[in-house]
Parts: structure tokens; sequence; C-alpha cells
């Protein structure tokens, strides 16, 4: 399925930013910091270090590698392994398109949020702290009390989808030609974005002593298999790996491209995000612990809380420019999820879709995003909360992106096998990674993955209802991962055509 013409990055650079957007995203700043304060601080970063090793950087080489030697998305790198392996590659291209279709109206909650900011609409001072989550969940989600209450679309998050899918065909209908400078500024903006919000955390008062939590070690926390869970799930959701996108992402690289140095900057780039953003996180929790007098544990939280709760707290209570740090920080978190939005339209949709269908890039691009559009309004509803980034989150970005990698890694390792990928991608690097490679993809990795599935979910998912939702909604998980493996097959059974740049 290899294609002569194959379109390419316009610059190493571009493809380096392409790839680091794709990677960090909305979880580097709120669910990082979380997990490294949650988990024995410095003890929490050796764990995440040994899992970069063992897991995040063998498993992102498979992908860029295995992408470029094929010169096609993940559908047709199992296909090029064997016709029988292709379903395997597009199981993952539907973790990527259902992940896309909530991903993207969280990113419609950052730009509500963003106008909001310019008049605090939440309120100020006290006032303003104590009405932030009821701001979130009453007037911006208009939240119902369960999954069985949909409800109508808000239509504050019905524009703000359809301006962001708008925005995703506009980088993407052009392909790679676009994606790399884009990307090169939206991930330098962003960037920037974070530096400014580290610099006012760690001046307000109070910000030493959330700081001090953030980064104060349990070294006995080592022995705690919830420490190796928090690691090792971050890497794998962290990275962007098992979306089937860095295969596609892979597949532009220049023939003489260098992977295995692509990929470590890549991981480590990502990594240092995180690590980074946990200043701007950790010095605003000190600050608001000070400012209300609440211990730790009443204002540290992960995920949506940390994002739109915790932090409007803290734009209520600053001292002056409130307005301005409420917008920089929404628009910090706008950018990373746009550059993860429309790698995982392009990369783990779009292009796996014309290599198959040989379908035109611009029609493919419109009739992607009109759909994903579509599937996404279910999650603007009253009810969406619960249906989008929490119950199909749980099937497809836990256990669809875990089950696919760690199926990947063993075929790769083992069928292809790992030894002839080390030597064809340390053909064109400026450095060699030795057998140790080998062992991580056939056995580590997988295994890393399984345990992540199985301690995380399997042993809690399967005896109880997930979330304490009603049976028949957490049933909603093992249904989609049944019918995406059904739809995966079917598609790797249908003749190919070839792609049409």
């Amino acid at each position: 399925m290899a294609e002569v013409t194959r379109e390419s990055w316009g610059k190493r650079s571009y493809f380096i930013f392409a790839a680091l957007g794709s990677a960090v995203g909305l979880g580097n700043l709120w669910r990082f910091p979380y997990l490294c304060y949650a988990n024995g601080g410095g003890a929490f970063i050796v764990a995440y270090v040994i899992g970069l090793f063992v897991i995040g950087i063998p498993w992102l080489v498979v992908e860029f590698g295995m992408g470029k030697y094929f010169a096609s998305s993940a559908p047709g790198v199992f296909g090029g392994i064997g016709k029988k392996w292709e379903w395997l590659g597009w199981w993952p291209v539907w973790v990527a398109f259902l992940i896309n279709t909530y991903y993207t109206v969280v990113m419609a909650w950052t730009l509500r949020y963003a106008v909001s900011s310019a008049t605090v609409a939440w309120g100020m001072g006290e006032a303003g702290a104590e009405g932030a989550a009821d701001y979130f969940f009453g007037t911006v989600l208009k939240l119902s009390g369960g999954p069985a209450e949909i409800g109508s679309p808000v239509l504050e998050l019905l524009i703000g989808l359809a301006i962001i899918w708008v925005v995703i065909f506009l980088v993407v209908f052009k392909g790679a030609k676009v994606i790399g400078p884009v990307s090169q500024v939206v991930m330098i903006v962003a960037w920037t974005f974070l530096a400014i919000l580290v610099v006012r955390g760690v001046t307000l008062p109070g910000a030493a002593q959330g700081l001090n939590s953030y980064l104060e070690t349990d070294w006995s926390s080592l022995a705690s298999p919830d420490l190796w869970f928090g690691a090792f799930s971050q890497i794998a959701f962290s990275l962007s790996v098992g979306m089937a996108g860095m295969y596609a992402y892979g597949s532009f690289i220049k023939r003489k491209g260098d992977v295995n140095n692509s990929a470590f900057i890549t991981v480590f780039g990502d990594s240092a995000t995180s690590f980074f953003a946990g200043f701007a996180v950790f010095s605003t929790v000190g600050f608001i612990m000070q400012a209300l007098n609440v211990p730790l544990d009443e204002v540290a939280t992960k995920s949506v809380g940390l994002a739109f709760i915790t932090w409007p707290v803290a734009v209520s209570m600053l001292p002056g420019a409130n307005a301005l740090f409420g917008v920089i920080f929404f628009s910090c978190l706008f950018l990373v999820g746009l550059s993860s939005a429309y790698f995982l339209a392009y990369g783990g949709t779009i292009a796996p879709l014309m290599d198959k269908f040989g379908w035109s890039r611009t029609r493919t691009t419109a009739g992607v995003c009109i759909v994903g559009f579509a599937i996404g309004i279910l999650f603007t509803t009253n009810g969406g909360l619960y249906w989008g980034p929490d119950i199909l989150d749980r099937a497809v970005s836990f256990y669809g992106l875990l089950i696919t990698g760690a199926l990947s890694c063993l075929v790769v390792g083992w069928v292809f096998p790992a030894s002839r990928l080390r030597e064809y991608v340390n053909s064109t690097s400026d450095f060699h990674i030795g057998a140790w490679f080998d062992v991580m993809v056939k056995v580590v990795v997988p295994l890393g993955l399984l345990f992540v599935a199985i301690y995380g979910g399997f042993i809690q998912d399967i005896p109880n209802s997930y979330g304490g939702y009603p049976r028949w909604a957490s049933n909603a998980i093992w249904a989609t991962l049944v019918i995406t493996l059904i739809l995966s097959f079917v598609l790797g059974g249908m003749k190919t055509r070839g792609r049409k740049d």
C-alpha cells in the first residue's frame, strides 16, 4: 500500500511540532500535576521516567517507524504486515474518531470560558469562588440529573462545537503542508501562555505551599501499584499513541528522516510540558489555600474539576488582572486541545480513509468533520457530560487505546518483527537503539498496557457498574468496544483502492 508520491512534512521542525502538538493536550494541564501530587511527588516522577523508557519511547518508535516503513496510516501498516491483520489498524481509527467527537465538545467549554473570563462571569472575590462550581455545572453545562436525562443541546456549546470543527477543517484539508506550520505557531503560542501562567503563579502569595505539595516526595509510594498505574496510564494517554494518528504522521517523514531522535524529542517535550504545567497549577492551588483558608484536598482536583472549577476560583481571587489571566489560561487550554483535535481528525481518521478508499482529501475531511460534529451534538446536551467525557471516554480512551496498543505491539514485535523495525529505523537515525527495544515491544509494553487495563479497569468495571451509573449505561462501554471491533473487521475486509492526494 506504499505510495510513491506520499505527502511529506515540509521541514523536520514541522514534524516535531506536529508530533508535540498531538501529544501535548488537555491532560498535560489537568491530569499530570494532580497525579504527581497524589502519588508521592518525586516518587511519581521516577516511576514516570521509567515508564517513558520501557513503554512510551518504544511504543512511539513503533508507530513512527512502521508508518514510515509502509508509507501508510495504521490500516495500511497492518495490512502490509499481512492482510489478516488489517482490522487491527482500523480499531484505533475508531478510537481516534470517537475520542474527537467529545474532545471537541470539551474544547467548546474552553471557548465558552475564554469568553466568560473577559468579564469573570462567575463572579469576583469569595462570592465568585463559591459560585464557580454552580456556574460550570448549572450555567455552562446545564447539567441534568443523570445519563437517562439527555435533554437538549446547550446553544453556546453547540455554536462553539461548530466553530471548532470549522477550524479543524481549515487546518487539515490541505494536509501535512499546512498542519506542520500551523502546529509550530500553535505550540509556540501555547507554551508562551503557559510560561506567563507559571510566572504569575509563582509570584502569588501562598504559591510556595502549593509547590511543596506538588513536589514533596514520598518514596514509600513506589511500592504502591496505584503509583505505577498512574504513571503508566498517563504515559499511554498523553503521548497520543494507540490512536492511529502517529502511524500517519510517521508516514509523512521523508525517506531519510530520523525516527529515533524524533521519538525522543516528542516524548521528553511532552513530559517537560506536563511537569512545567504543574508549577502553574500548584502555585495557584497554594494561593487558593491561603486566600480561602482551606486545606489542600479541597482545592487539588483532577480532570474537568481542575480546569473549570479550581482555576475559575483562582481567577476570582486574584489581586489584579483577573480577566486577563482567565483569558490566557483558557486560550492556552484551547490551543493545546486544538493541536490534538486536528491530529485525531487527520492522522487518526482522514488519512486512513484516504489510503484505503482513494477518496480526495477535501471531501474526506468535510465528511469526517460533518459526521464528527453531528455526533458531538449529543455531548452538548444537558446529559452530555455523562455520555461523552465519561462513559464513551472510558470505552475508547481507556479500554480501546490500551487493548489496541497492546495487540499492535505484539503483532509488530513478534510477526513483523521488532528486530526488523529496529534495523530499519537505525539506518537513518542519528543514534541507534539496541536489542533492548525488541524486548520492550514484544513483552514489556504489552504487559504494561494490560496491567493498566486490568488493574484500573476490568477489576473494577466488570463486577461493578462503572462510575456508579445504572448497569445499562455502564454496558454502553462494552457495546462500544464490540461494535467498533466488528466494524474494524468489516473495513479490513473491504477492497483497497489507494490514496489520491
